[in-house]
């Protein structure tokens, strides 16, 4: 797979873990899910580049 499917794949697992956590913190609405899920999916499109890059030798 390439960086950007990495990237892509990372965030979508991200934004569902961020919203995953909202719910588990005990808030609920637009702005926060907007919050936890923009943090959760920019955190797990870093994360799946720096597996990709540990994968890769790069």
């Amino acid at each position: 797979m390439s960086r950007d499917s990495y990237r892509s794949v990372g965030a979508i697992v991200g934004l569902g873990l961020g919203i995953a956590l909202m719910v588990m913190a005990g808030q609920r609405g637009v702005l926060p899910g907007a919050i936890f899920g923009a943090g959760g999916a920019l955190a797990g499109g870093i994360l799946g580049e720096k597996i990709h890059a540990m994968r890769h030798g790069g």
